[in-house]
């Protein structure tokens, strides 16, 4: 019987190791999972989700006076700019919370879209310069940095930046697909997004 009795006891002391065991190698198993979800959403980093043209035709034109103002000497060009604005989101400024014995990413922030890049192409037409007044490099850096600034004050009216806006439901959809294939959910419902834009994530189905 003592034998019997020590195999029991054998047996239940094994079965409680091996449990505590696997709990134990299951939970950080989990937590490994929540910190490579949550490496690939930084990796996405910059998402660009709006791309929008704009062009920008500058009449550029100066007047150099010179012997006391007896005579002046003028400088003139067309400028012609069209960029290429990309709008989107800096994933990189998300914050996301981890339950690894929930399985479960929440959302605690979305950034707002801004822009990303903007590429612009210049090209310049009827330039003439004056006899004691020339175009210079220094004139040309100013020229692009202008065109620049006119196309930047141009991106708040044009509406790209609402457009980019109501696609952030897209872009959380697709951090959704992510984290599905490692059997997580993803929780966003505190979020400030646009209504019309708004899905049932899977946690709430």
């Amino acid at each position: 019987m003592d034998f019997i009795y020590g195999l029991l006891l054998g047996a239940i002391v094994v079965g409680i190791v091996l449990y505590f065991s696997r709990s134990f190698f299951t939970k950080n198993k989990t937590q490994e999972q929540s910190v490579i979800l949550l490496e690939k959403i930084r990796n996405v980093s910059k998402l660009i989700t709006v791309e929008s043209d704009f062009s920008e035709i500058m009449h550029y034109s100066d007047a150099k006076n010179i012997l006391l103002n007896l005579v002046s000497s003028h400088k003139k060009a067309i400028v012609l700019a069209n960029s290429k604005v990309m709008v989107g989101f800096d994933m990189k400024q998300m914050r996301i919370q981890p339950d690894p014995d929930r399985k479960l990413l929440t959302i605690t922030h979305f950034p707002e879209p801004q822009v990303l890049s903007i590429e612009t192409d210049v090209e310049y037409y009827d330039v003439s310069n004056g006899l004691f007044n020339k175009f210079a490099a220094s004139d040309l850096t100013q020229l692009n940095k202008k065109v620049r600034e006119n196309i930047e004050n141009k991106i708040p009216q044009s509406g790209v930046l609402q457009t980019a806006q109501h696609k952030a439901m897209e872009t959380i959809n697709l951090i959704e697909q992510i984290v599905d294939t490692f059997g997580w959910k993803l929780a966003y419902n505190e979020l400030n997004i646009p209504q019309k834009t708004i899905q049932k994530s899977t946690n709430e189905k």
